[in-house]
């Protein structure tokens, strides 16, 4: 009787979540608020932009991979006393593992963990002087976020990450459209 039972379980799972296997992408647009540490009690905010895509495999109705890349779009300025910054996101890239709770049909929810990396460069000019530098780190992220399928194969994903970089707040706001293969 028990091996009946694991037996017609197993089975269950695995059918259950063979129809949710397969390949997803999507591409939106994320903002990202930044609040940066520069030491002695000062701190800069920053408001940028980006183009974002993901893509990623769902093993089954609860987990799955993704991968995402962004690139800047918009970008913060700000002048004082005749001299000009410039900040912006050249690029992000990052690897994920997501854990997907299906609430209906059409509506899941999910909750990611990753890691990434980012280059942010920066452009000063001001009284004939132009400097230019960039930097890159390596994170952990971690979010959350809501997927909607208007059909089986197009939706919409809302999503909320913060990226751990050193002396910097960063917390990321994702609306993209999703398309399943």
């Amino acid at each position: 009787m028990f091996k009946t039972f694991v037996a017609a379980t197993a089975i269950a799972v695995f059918a259950g979540s063979a129809a949710a296997q397969g390949f997803y992408a999507d591409a939106g647009y994320q903002m990202i608020d930044i609040k940066a540490d520069l030491g002695a009690g000062q701190e800069a905010e920053l408001d940028l932009g980006a183009l974002i895509g993901h893509v990623g495999y769902d093993f089954n109705n609860w987990f799955a991979l993704e991968g995402e890349a962004a690139v800047g779009i918009s970008d913060e300025t700000d002048s004082v006393a005749g001299i000009s910054a410039t900040v912006e996101l050249n690029y992000l890239i990052g690897v994920y593992a997501r854990a997907n709770a299906n609430l209906t049909e059409n509506f899941s929810v999910y909750a990611r963990a990753g890691i990434v990396n980012a280059e942010i460069g920066a452009d000063v000019t001001g009284f004939g002087f132009s400097v230019s530098d960039s930097d890159s780190e390596t994170a952990a992220a971690f979010g959350a976020g809501a997927e909607f399928m208007f059909t089986s194969t197009v939706g919409v994903r809302g999503d909320y990450t913060n990226y751990d970089f050193e002396d910097a707040d960063t917390n990321a706001y994702t609306l993209a459209a999703v398309f399943k293969f």
